[in-house]
C-alpha cells in the first residue's frame, strides 16, 4: 500500500512558510519528490508566485536548470534520499540569469514518522549571464581555472595521446583529485574552495608543462604526459597545494596509468581513476600506479556488483556458524554466523572479499538481512526438530542503519520465525568517521531496548580501535577481542591483555576471546577468568548443513540462565575480595573459585593457581580431589562447607566458614552469584586467619572451675561466628565488630570506630534513630532489645534481627553488645508462604487453597463452571522456555481477568485455569468464550507475537453442597477433554448432573 501524502498543518504551514530562508518541504513517495510546501523567501528568490512555483516543481521539470548541472541535481535527489544531511551548488535560471545556489537537504520525522525533506537555498550570485556568455563562446575552456575541461578532452584527448605514444613509446595518465574538498566549502567558504581549486590546477600545469592538463570534473585535474619523474614530482605538487590550503591539510592525491599499448584515451582515464580510488582513505599515500592488484581488485568488485542479486536469489552467499564456548561449561553457548561467497565451481571468497565492495556501493544491508533470515531459519528449523539452540551472533555494518526501515525488517524477519530477541546478537564490526555517530548509538540503543544483545568487535586483530569515545558513548553487552596479535611469550602483550579484560569487567562488559589457536594462549586466557572464547583451537567454522543436525555439547536454557549471572564477576578484583594489587601472575593472590551446586553435588568450573596451592596444602593431589570429597563426606570442614552453601538464599548473600586443619585456621567466604531453579553459582575467595600448632593436651583450656578460658571464648565468637556482633562504649560509640558484621554492610573496623552510628547511606533517617533511641534507653534501664530492622545495603533491601545488651561493671552500665542477623530470606520465605495461601505467584489469580473458602458461596444457586487447558502448552515452553511460558501463563490470567472480573477465575495448576461465575445462559457463556480467544488473537508475548489457543470445557446447574462444586469442576474437565479429542482450540460443554 503506497504511503499516504503527509497533511502539513496550519501551525506547520505558517510557520515554513514564514521562515527567513528560501526553504522547500518534500516528501518522497515510491521514488517520486512531492514538494509540499515553498517559503515566501523562496518565491521572492525565483521570483515566481506559489501557486505557479508548487506547479513547475510537481512536475519534476529541469527547464530552469542550467544543462550542465541536471545530472548533478538529479544525483543530488538521490542523496537526500539516503543520507540525512547533503548539499549541492547548482546553477538555475533567474530572470533570465543564471544564478548560483547553494542547496542543504536535511531529513526530519514527524510525529506520526512521516519523513520528509527540507531544503534550504542560498543565491551565491546573479553574475552568470556574462559567464554564459562566455561559456558559450570558448565551450572547451573552464571558466574558473582557464584551462581546458571535459569538452576539449572528449574532442583532442584520442588524438594527444595518439601522438604522445607515438613519440616517447609510453604515456602517464596522471588522475588529480583534491581531498574532501566538499568539507573545505563549508569550513572556509566556496571562495576559498574556487580559489583553492585555481591554485591546484595552476601547480599541476606548471609541473608538467610539455602535456596536456585540464580540468576534468568538479574537484579533478587530468594530466596526459611523457614518462617523467613521478616519484620526484608528485609529492613536491601534493606539498604545494597543502602549503597553499587554508588549513595546510586539504591537497591531491593522484592514480597513474602508464600507456604503452594506444587504448581509448576514456579508457586510459578511468584506470588511472580506480588507481586513486584504491588508495582508499589513506592520506599517507601520495599516488598509485594503476598494476595487477588494482586490476584484480576492480574486476572482482565489477564481478561482485554484477551478480550480487543473482548470488542473494541462487543462494550463493553461504552462511557457516564458528562455535563460541563457555570455558566454564566446556559447551558451546552461542555461534557467530559467517557468510561465504560460493558460486558453483569457483572458489569460495570469504566475507572480507566482498563486505567491503558492498559497504561502499551501500548493499550489505541486504546480506545482514540475508544471513539473519538464514540463521532465523535455522533456530526455527532446530526447534521443530526438538533439538538444542543457542543464541546467534551476527555482524552488522554501521550502514545498514542509514536506511529507515532496517530495524523493521529485522522485526518483521524475527517474528516471521518467531525467533525470541534474546537468542540473536549483533555485532558491530566498525565505527568510521564518516558514520553519522549519533544515529549509529541510537541504532545500538534501539536493538537492546528490543532485547537484542549488541557486541562491540573492535579489538585486536583487523578491527583494533577501541576509543575511550566508543567505550563512553556506546552501551555494548559484550566485547570481543582478538588475540591472535598477542604473545603470550610477550610479559608486555599479557599485561596489555589482562588489562583490557579487567577494563572490560569493570564497565559490566562481557568480554569474549576470539581467535584462540593455540594453547597457550587458551591457558592464559583460563587464567583470567574468560568465560566465552572462540578459535580454531576449540572448533573450526561449520557450514548450515553441518549445524542443522548437530545435538551435542550444547548449553541448556537453564546453563545459559545461570552463566549470564557469572559472566560479570571479575574474578581478577571480585566484589568479595580487599582488593590486594594483582601479582606478576595476573591472577588475585587470594585463592579464587567460581562453582556450581546442583542436587547438593558441587562442580568446580573455576579456579585460580592460588585456590589450586591451598588445595595442595590440604593434601589433596588436585582440585577435582578436592571437589570429590567436598561431594562424598558429610563432617568437619565439608559440612560447615555445605551449611555456609545453605546460608545463601539469594543473589548476593555472603556467608562464611572456618576451614580447620593441624596447621592452619582458613577463613572462607562464599557468595551466591547466580541461581535458577535447579543450579546455584558461588563465588568463594579466603584468607589464612593463623597457623595452628597441632593439640594433643586439651587441659590448658579448661580453668580450674571447668569454665572455658574467656579469652579464648572471645576470639571464637570474632573469627568464627556467623552472627554479626558489635560492642560500644557508655557514650554508644563504637569500640569494636566481628568480620561478619562489617559483611553485612560492606564496611572496614575504620568505617565505624568512634562513630555514634554505623554508616548507611540511602536508609530513613527516623530508622536509624529509632536504634540510636533504643541503644540510650537500654543504657538507662538495662532491658535488653529484641527487634527487627529493614535497611538498604548494596542497593538490596535487607531485614535484620538484631539484640542488644547491656554491659556492666561493678554494677554499672559501661556500654552494650549487639548481635545481628540476617533474616531477609527467612522473611522473604514467611512473606511468600502468606501471598501463596490465596493466590497465584505468577499470575496474581485465586489459587486452589481459595476453592474451601469461596465454594460456600457458591451452593444453592445457578452457577456455570468452565475449565480451560493451553494447546500444546508443554511445546510451547520446550521450544521457546519458562519465560515465555511464563508470560503466556500471565497473558491468558489477564485475558480471564479481562473478561470474567477477578473474583471468578483460578489458576487450577499447570498451564489449566478455572472459571466459576453466576450462570445466565449458554449464549452468554459462548460469547465470554469468543472474547476471551479473540483477546489472545496475535498478542505480543515480551518480544514476539502469537496466537494463543486454548481448548475449554464447562457445565451449568446448581450445586447443594462444596463437594457437588467439586464434581462440577470434574464435569467441566472431562468436558475440556472432550474439545481435545475433537482436535483443540475449541469449547464443549452442556448442563451438569446438578442441573
Amino acid at each position: 500500500m503506497a504511503e499516504a501524502l503527509y497533511q502539513i498543518t496550519d501551525q506547520e504551514r505558517a510557520r515554513y512558510e514564514k521562515t527567513p530562508l528560501p526553504l522547500l518541504v518534500m516528501q518522497v513517495i515510491d521514488g517520486e519528490y512531492h514538494v509540499l510546501l515553498v517559503s515566501d523567501e523562496y518565491c521572492k528568490m525565483v521570483g515566481s508566485d506559489r501557486e505557479s512555483m508548487l506547479e513547475y516543481l510537481n512536475h519534476h521539470s529541469f527547464g530552469r536548470v542550467h544543462p550542465a548541472d541536471i545530472v548533478r541535481l538529479a544525483t543530488f535527489s538521490a542523496s537526500a534520499i539516503k543520507y540525512r544531511e547533503c548539499h549541492l551548488t547548482y546553477r538555475l535560471s533567474i530572470k533570465g540569469e543564471y544564478h548560483t545556489l547553494f542547496a542543504h537537504s536535511k531529513r526530519i520525522k514527524t510525529e506520526d514518522g512521516t519523513s520528509l525533506l527540507l531544503v534550504t537555498y542560498f543565491d551565491l550570485g546573479n553574475d552568470q549571464s556574462q559567464q554564459s556568455k562566455e561559456q558559450s563562446e570558448s565551450p572547451d575552456m573552464d571558466l574558473l581555472t582557464g584551462m581546458p575541461n571535459v569538452s576539449y578532452f572528449s574532442k583532442f584527448g584520442d588524438d594527444f595521446l595518439r601522438k604522445l605514444l607515438k613519440q616517447t613509446g609510453q604515456v602517464d595518465v596522471i588522475y588529480f583529485d583534491i581531498s574532501s574538498l566538499h568539507s573545505y566549502n563549508d569550513h572556509f567558504g566556496f571562495l576559498q574552495g574556487n580559489q583553492l581549486i585555481e591554485k591546484c590546477g595552476e601547480i599541476i600545469r606548471a609541473s608538467f608543462q610539455e602535456g596536456l592538463t585540464l580540468r576534468y570534473v568538479d574537484d579533478s585535474f587530468l594530466t596526459i604526459t611523457a614518462p617523467s619523474q613521478l616519484k620526484k614530482l608528485l609529492p613536491e605538487i601534493q606539498k604545494k597545494v597543502a602549503d597553499f590550503s587554508a588549513d595546510k591539510v586539504t591537497t591531491v592525491r593522484a592514480g597513474v596509468y602508464q600507456v604503452k599499448e594506444m587504448e581509448a584515451a576514456t579508457s586510459a582515464v578511468d584506470k588511472a581513476y580506480l588507481a586513486l580510488r584504491y588508495m582508499g582513505d589513506d592520506r599517507h599515500k601520495v599516488y598509485q600506479v594503476y598494476n595487477t592488484s588494482v586490476k584484480k581488485r576492480f574486476e572482482l568488485r565489477d564481478y561482485l556488483m554484477g551478480h550480487f542479486e543473482e548470488a542473494l536469489s541462487l543462494n550463493w552467499l553461504k552462511v557457516y556458524y564458528q562455535p563460541i564456548f563457555n570455558l566454564y561449561s566446556k559447551k558451546i553457548c552461542n555461534f557467530e554466523a559467517v557468510s561465504r561467497w560460493q558460486e558453483p565451481g569457483k572458489p569460495a571468497l570469504k566475507a572480507s572479499r566482498f563486505i567491503p565492495v558492498l559497504e561502499r556501493s551501500g548493499l550489505v544491508y541486504q546480506l545482514d538481512l540475508h544471513v539473519l533470515d538464514h540463521v532465523c531459519q535455522l533456530l526455527n528449523q532446530r526447534r521443530a526438530d526438538n533439538l538444542p539452540t543457542v543464541p546467534v551472533s551476527i555482524n552488522l555494518s554501521p550502514s545498514d542503519f542509514n536506511i529507515d526501515s532496517f530495524i523493521d525488517q529485522v522485526l518483521g524477519i524475527t517474528q516471521k520465525y518467531q525467533i525470541p530477541h534474546n537468542m540473536i546478537q549483533f555485532d558491530l564490526m566498525a565505527q568510521p568517521v564518516t558514520i553519522d555517530q549519533q544515529l549509529l548509538q541510537d541504532a545500538a540503543a534501539g536493538l537492546q531496548k528490543l532485547g537484542f544483545g549488541i557486541c562491540l568487535d573492535r579489538y585486536g586483530g583487523e578491527n583494533n580501535d577501541l576509543s575511550t569515545e566508543t567505550l563512553l558513548e556506546y552501551n555494548f553487552d559484550y566485547l570481543k577481542v582478538d588475540v591472535r596479535s598477542f604473545n603470550t611469550n610477550r610479559q608486555r602483550a599479557k599485561i596489555i591483555l589482562a588489562s583490557v579484560i579487567n577494563m572490560s569487567r569493570l564497565l559490566k562488559i562481557v568480554p569474549v576471546v576470539k581467535g584462540v589457536e593455540d594453547q597457550a594462549m587458551l591457558n592464559f586466557i583460563r587464567s583470567l577468568g574468560i568465560m566465552l572464547s572462540q578459535g580454531r583451537l576449540l572448533a573450526k567454522e561449520m557450514p548450515e548443513e553441518e549445524l542443522s543436525q548437530e545435538r551435542d555439547n550444547f548449553e541448556s536454557v537453564e546453563e545459559r540462565d545461570l552463566f549470564s549471572g557469572i559472566s560479570h564477576i571479575n574474578v581478577l578484583d571480585p566484589y568479595l575480595e580487599t582488593r590486594d594489587q594483582l601479582d606478576n601472575n595476573f591472577e588475585n593472590p587470594r585463592p579464587n573459585s567460581i562453582f556450581i551446586v546442583q542436587s547438593q553435588q558441587a562442580k568446580l568450573v573455576y579456579c585460580n593457581s592460588a585456590f589450586r596451592s591451598w588445595t595442595g596444602r590440604l593434601g589433596y593431589a588436585d582440585t577435582e580431589a578436592f571437589v570429590k570429597n567436598c561431594n562424598g563426606a558429610a563432617a568437619g570442614n565439608y559440612s560447615r562447607f555445605w551449611t555456609a552453601i545453605d546460608q545463601c538464599k539469594q543473589v548476593k548473600e555472603i556467608s562464611q566458614f572456618d576451614w580447620i586443619t593441624d596447621q592452619e585456621q582458613f577463613k572462607v567466604r562464599l557468595q551466591l552469584i547466580s541461581k535458577t531453579d535447579n543450579l546455584t553459582a558461588f563465588l568463594s575467595d579466603g584468607y589464612k586467619v593463623k597457623n595452628r600448632t597441632p593439640q594433643t593436651d586439651y587441659q590448658h583450656l579448661i580453668k580450674e572451675n571447668r569454665g572455658l578460658d574467656p579469652e579464648k571464648v572471645r576470639l571464637a565468637l570474632l573469627e568464627n561466628s556467623n552472627v554479626g556482633l558489635f560492642w560500644k562504649n557508655g557514650q554508644l560509640e563504637y569500640l569494636g565488630a566481628n568480620q561478619r558484621f562489617l559483611d553485612y554492610f560492606g564496611l572496614k573496623l575504620k568505617d565505624i570506630l568512634g562513630q555514634l552510628c554505623c554508616p548507611h547511606p540511602n536508609n530513613d533517617h527516623d530508622d536509624l534513630q529509632k536504634i540510636m533511641d533504643q541503644e540510650k534507653q537500654l543504657l538507662k534501664d538495662g532491658g535488653a532489645l529484641n527487634d527487627y530492622l529493614t535497611l538498604s545495603v548494596n542497593d538490596n533491601h535487607r531485614t535484620f534481627h538484631y539484640y542488644l545488651s547491656p554491659i556492666y561493671d561493678d554494677n554499672t552500665i559501661c556500654g552494650l553488645l549487639g548481635f545481628i542477623m540476617d533474616v531477609t530470606s527467612q522473611m522473604d520465605e514467611l512473606n511468600q508462604l502468606q501471598v501463596e495461601a490465596a493466590r497465584d505467584p505468577l499470575t496474581t489469580l485465586k489459587n486452589r487453597r481459595s476453592f474451601d473458602r469461596d465454594f460456600g458461596y457458591l451452593t444453592q444457586r445457578d452457577i456455570s463452571v468452565m475449565m480451560i487447558d493451553i494447546d500444546y502448552f508443554k511445546t510451547f515452553n520446550d521450544k521457546f522456555g519458562h519465560l515465555y511460558g511464563d508470560a503466556v501463563l500471565k497473558k491468558i490470567s489477564e485475558a480471564l481477568l479481562h473478561v470474567y472480573g477477578i473474583g471468578h477465575c483460578y489458576r487450577y495448576g499447570g498451564d489449566e485455569f478455572l472459571v466459576i461465575e453466576d450462570f445466565e445462559s449458554k449464549d452468554r457463556l459462548r460469547r465470554n468464550d469468543q472474547k476471551v480467544r479473540e483477546y489472545l488473537k496475535q498478542v505480543k508475548i515480551l518480544d514476539l507475537k502469537f496466537d494463543i489457543h486454548i481448548s475449554a470445557g464447562y457445565v451449568y446447574g446448581q450445586a447443594q453442597t462444596p463437594d457437588e462444586v467439586y464434581e462440577m469442576i470434574r464435569e467441566a474437565d472431562r468436558m475440556l477433554y472432550q474439545s481435545k479429542d475433537n482436535g483443540r482450540n475449541q469449547i464443549s460443554g452442556g448442563p451438569s448432573l446438578y442441573n
